[in-house]
């Protein structure tokens, strides 16, 4: 009896699960075109003005978001223009820099136009911010899976944040080492490989490589830890009897480049909101993050950055 009982209780409940799917005439739907996307970033420090044009996708109908040439884009500063042109191989419209230098202080305007559709934006390129010092630092860890230990290496930047105005950053890094990986083998002299590397330092502290003067403007400021990560390991394995071997070192000295970015308001609110939309992936309990543009007319974001450099030698 109890289980006939369950059995009408889950067919009432999928009953009642049908009863709340119903289909929508699709002339009642709000009608929405397409959009012209835009994604551009301009620095003093490019050599190459980049920035990709595509469509938006719609609700109903056919979709064809993927980056277009058939768009003409012009960016300009005062009484100075330059056209990007479409370069096939980066998906992209592109120009020389050196014809277009980027100033700190400006104000440029970007114009995107396909037949009747036209969209713009304005951005204002910051200032740079210098980086005054640099600290290296290493911990000593421990490896779960076999109890071995580990040198775990990081850096942290510091600069004088500018009193009087709101200033958003972006860390970021890299850092060049030969990787040289020897090789036995039974019966023969070993051998090496040598590849030179550049790797990304990692921001992982907060999941945030974004950061303000929020509380302390004015002050001096010193970035989170930026760690590298160096492949030193040793591993063996048994084939047909005989023990092969290959053992991964990364060389020293290692150099160290870390950058800060000084970013405008526009590129600091749509990467954030990026970041936000990302971490709510696979996570029901997270908030939707609506992602903002400073494209009239369209979606996307032209935004400017000033970078600056500091750079340390892991010896």
């Amino acid at each position: 009896m109890r289980l006939f009982s369950l059995f009408l209780l889950v067919s009432f409940l999928l009953s009642a699960c049908n009863s709340l799917i119903q289909d929508v005439d699709p002339d009642k739907l709000p009608k929405v075109d397409q959009k012209i996307v835009v994604q551009c970033y301009i620095s003093p420090q490019d050599t190459l003005l980049r920035a990709t044009v595509s469509q938006s996708r719609v609700v109903l109908g056919t979709n064809d978001n993927s980056v277009t040439n058939g768009h003409q884009v012009v960016l300009s500063e005062g009484s100075r223009s330059i056209e990007l042109k479409f370069n096939p191989s980066l998906s992209a419209f592109v120009a020389d820099a050196r014809q277009f230098p980027i100033e700190a202080g400006k104000t440029y305007r970007l114009k995107v136009q396909k037949g009747v559709q036209s969209v713009e934006a304005v951005c204002t390129v910051p200032q740079a911010i210098p980086l005054t010092t640099v600290k290296l630092d290493s911990a000593r860890l421990g490896n779960d899976r076999d109890g071995s230990l580990f040198w775990s290496y990081y850096i942290q930047a510091s600069w004088q944040d500018p009193a009087g105005s709101v200033n958003m950053y972006r860390l970021a890094g890299d850092y060049e080492f030969l990787q040289v990986t020897t090789s036995t083998r039974p019966n023969q002299p070993p051998t090496q490989n040598s590849q030179q590397m550049i790797n990304q330092l990692g921001f992982n502290e907060d999941n945030t490589d974004f950061l303000s003067d929020r509380n302390r403007n004015g002050q001096m400021i010193t970035s989170q830890r930026g760690y590298l990560y160096l492949n030193s390991q040793t591993y063996s394995y048994v084939s047909n009897g005989s023990v092969y071997t290959n053992s991964t070192i990364s060389k020293r000295p290692i150099k160290i480049n870390f950058y800060l970015l000084n970013v405008d308001m526009n590129y600091h609110a749509y990467h954030h909101a990026l970041e936000l939309q990302n971490d709510a992936v696979d996570n029901p309990f997270a908030e939707p993050a609506l992602v903002p543009t400073n494209i009239q007319g369209g979606l996307g974001c032209f935004g400017a950055y000033n970078r600056s450099t500091i750079t340390a030698i892991l010896k």
